[in-house]
């Protein structure tokens, strides 16, 4: 009946950093986790990933009680990992002040310190539904996962919102360095903003739309609207080249299965109503030839390696090209294995633009 926490103490276990939470038989639990049986507990700090996600469900928890307290009528929206913390959207009625944000963090601090033992609570769908109506989280889901101590924090005006800021994972007695990301925020934004224009504030509003037939308007609103993205981008890049300096290479970059083939294809053709000659070249074409690809853990042939790409001869070919020179392109045999070259050739004039 010993809890987690009565276990790490009783062996004298000395950790150099807090412990937040442990792994019993491969299980995650809170550190009030009591164990009557046998055991394989595994004690985890912030610097593993399982530790860290539990430090921050707890913070969050703490500045959900803070703002709740400081603004009864206020509604939290904890949304994007950004700049090494979290950015939160909250929504009092008027812009967010200075001392809006001063008066959070006091209360988290008194919060903090009272420290207060999390308790978990599971009850029946019904009910957990009926509470958080009550509250007007209609979007929640339980997060039941329990936390151990909470020692360093920040909270911070953060353009039109807050940034919580947390610990660095390597060393937990420091912050997390601010790192700016606009266009990373921008993105977030648009994503929420176009969830809006279908009508789609979570992921059950999403569930309605499709029971009641909505499925295929949702698929063109949402094709319509990557399409006006796509069509703004390739109107940028024809602009840049109006003081004489345009754009010869787009670059676009994903994992497999990413979308990078439709996304370039679906660029291309908005590049050519602006009287642009687009011409996608494939890096496929220069991997490496078969028994030259590096391999991994496994011993599989790692396809995802940027070594498995020749980027000595990629490099002299789009160097080639730049200058004006004409090139031979090449073509990748996945049957054999082998790159091959087949007399194609190309030469790029002012009209025009790479898409790799």
């Amino acid at each position: 009946g010993s809890s987690l926490l009565d276990i790490y103490y009783g062996f004298n276990l000395n950790f150099p950093y807090q412990v937040v939470s442990a792994k019993v038989n491969n299980r995650s639990e809170g550190l009030n986790f009591r164990v009557y049986n046998n055991k394989d507990v595994e004690f985890l700090d912030i610097r593993d990933s399982s530790g860290l996600r539990t430090y921050v469900r707890s913070l969050c928890f703490v500045l959900y009680k803070a703002v709740s307290e400081l603004f009864p009528d206020g509604k939290l929206f904890v949304e994007h990992p950004v700049s090494k913390g979290y950015f939160c959207n909250l929504r009092i009625g008027r812009p967010i002040t200075l001392e809006d944000v001063s008066a959070i963090k006091k209360r988290m601090q008194e919060i903090i310190d009272e420290n207060i033992t999390y308790r978990r609570t599971e009850c029946h769908t019904t009910e957990a539904v009926r509470i958080f109506n009550e509250r007007g989280m209609t979007d929640k889901v339980k997060l039941l996962e329990t936390s151990g101590f909470i020692w360093l924090f920040d909270i911070v005006k953060y353009y039109d919102g807050l940034l919580l800021r947390i610990p660095n994972k390597a060393n937990p007695n420091v912050l997390e360095e601010v790192v700016k990301q606009e266009k990373m925020l921008d993105v977030f934004k648009e994503h929420l903003r176009w969830n809006y224009i279908m009508g789609l504030g979570n992921v059950g509003d999403f569930n309605l739309a499709c029971e009641q037939g909505h499925a295929t308007d949702l698929i063109n609103v949402a094709e319509a609207l990557q399409e006006k993205k796509i069509a703004q981008i390739a109107d940028d890049i024809y602009h840049r080249g109006e003081n004489g300096n345009r754009v010869k290479l787009v670059l676009i970059s994903g994992p497999s299965s990413s979308g990078k083939t439709t996304f370039s294809k679906r660029l291309s053709v908005q590049l050519m109503t602006n009287g642009l000659r687009p011409y996608p070249i494939a890096l496929d074409n220069y991997f490496v030839n078969r028994e030259d690809t590096p391999r991994d853990a496994n011993g599989d042939y790692d396809y995802e390696s940027l070594y498995a790409l020749d980027l000595k001869k990629f490099e002299e070919d789009l160097k080639a090209l730049l200058r004006g020179e004409e090139i031979d392109l090449p073509s990748f045999n996945f049957t054999t294995g082998q790159r091959e070259y087949k007399g194609d050739k190309l030469r790029i004039d002012e009209h025009t633009i790479l898409i790799l």
